[in-house]
């Protein structure tokens, strides 16, 4: 056996797992579990967000090391899932490296997705949540008119400037100038919630998500980095949305009117916008659907919780407890990473309005709206954090960690 080779292997293949959005635990985990199935010893692993270090000992007692530079990430859930698969079969077989590296070429040269599921997925994500935050079936047409544009600056953009903060403000403001301006003409009716329904598509948390569990796993440099990239881009889609607010801001359109849309309306939609996201992050087939159950499922319960007792704060809690609960029982019957269900089906609770709100209190020097909007911002996210920690105790405790 070439050692060296097979080192080789087995970090191309934690690279390719971040490179799709694979957790910095998991990732060192699987590597780990490689290592010892092929009889490295004294393994030392150092995993970031933009950087894999590891060094080695194989049986002959060579100590080896070798760097991997992560860039170009982008969310393949297909892709992880198949990466996770090949890690699981390397280490029951042990394969030669020969048919290590030709299953794992055939994972890395996949066919890009095609270019009109890019945009379907987009157009059913913005157009849900549009009616999910409580848009008329006019506002739902601009939204879905809204996530098309949005895509296709991304797709002409994201190659060229790889910045979040950069990319997430350019976006944000040919999107939110876009509605502005259709608004005006008397194409949509609630500018406000046409915004806060699309915008979901740019604050999609998995980079915060994949943050916090770093900070719960100890992880805690990948952890800072992730979710210092998520806060600059968050920051960018704020100041997007806020400039061309504050350009037109006397034109008359823009004004905080608060929706209250059916519950039932909310359930069903905030599914079917769930599916455009699992269709754009490449949810493999029938999982698809298991992701719309779970986001159903998810704010059903934040609606039943917040019904029984009116506490924005507890029902979060609860309602991403079993959205955690949900993806982990997944992960074991699908045999797929639990990421591929939580990161889609928590997005009901992301507050994408909270912070449309905050940044419009800002904007328009309400300091009331933007301090109470702020303050649900954050206790939204530590709820967020609170209820899959819950989990996480659960899985370390009761549950074996799936591999």
């Amino acid at each position: 056996m070439n050692y060296e080779t097979t080192f080789s292997l087995i970090l191309d293949l934690g690279r390719e797992m971040i490179r799709c959005g694979g957790e910095t635990h998991r990732v060192e985990d699987t590597l780990y579990r490689l290592a010892e199935a092929y009889r490295f010893r004294d393994c030392n692993l150092w995993v970031v967000p933009s950087e894999i270090q590891a060094t080695f000992t194989d049986s002959e007692g060579v100590v080896r090391t070798q760097i991997r530079h992560v860039k170009g990430s982008s969310v393949n859930f297909d892709a992880l899932d198949k990466l996770n698969s090949l890690s699981r079969w390397a280490c029951a077989n042990r394969p030669d490296n020969e048919s290590f590296a030709a299953r794992l070429k055939e994972i890395r040269s996949a066919a890009p997705m095609k270019p009109w599921l890019v945009y379907l997925g987009g157009v059913l994500g913005g157009w849900g949540f549009a009616l999910f935050f409580g848009c008329d079936l006019l506002d739902s047409l601009v939204a879905a008119l809204a996530s098309l544009l949005i895509f296709f600056v991304v797709r002409h953009l994201s190659p060229k400037e790889g910045n979040p903060l950069i990319l997430n403000f350019a976006v944000s403001f040919v999107t939110e100038l876009f509605i502005l301006l259709v608004c005006t003409f008397g194409f949509g009716d609630h500018m406000e919630t046409i915004t806060i329904g699309v915008v979901m598509l740019l604050v999609s948390g998995l980079g915060a998500f994949n943050g916090l569990r770093d900070l719960v796993h100890l992880d805690t440099l990948s952890g800072l980095i992730n979710l210092a990239a998520s806060f600059t881009g968050a920051i960018g889609i704020a100041l997007g949305m806020a400039l061309p607010l504050l350009m037109f801001r006397n034109w008359g359109v823009v004004a905080v009117s608060a929706q209250n849309p059916d519950p039932w309306i909310q359930v069903i939609f905030g599914a079917v916008a769930c599916v455009g996201f699992a269709i754009w992050f490449r949810v493999r087939s029938w999982n698809i659907l298991w992701c719309a159950v779970g986001a159903f499922i998810t704010w059903g319960v934040y609606l039943l919780a917040y019904h029984a007792y009116p506490n924005a704060f507890g029902a979060t809690v609860l309602a991403s407890f079993v959205c955690g609960l949900y993806g982990q029982i997944m992960a074991r019957v699908k045999k797929t990473p639990a990421t591929i269900f939580t990161t889609i089906c928590i997005l009901p609770i992301i507050p994408g309005s909270s912070l449309y709100y905050a940044m419009y209190g800002v904007v328009t020097r309400n300091v009331e709206l933007g301090y109470n909007k702020g303050v649900e911002l954050g206790m939204t996210c530590f709820g967020i954090v609170l209820g899959f920690m819950v989990v996480e105790v659960v899985n370390r405790f009761l549950w074996r960690h799936p591999h």
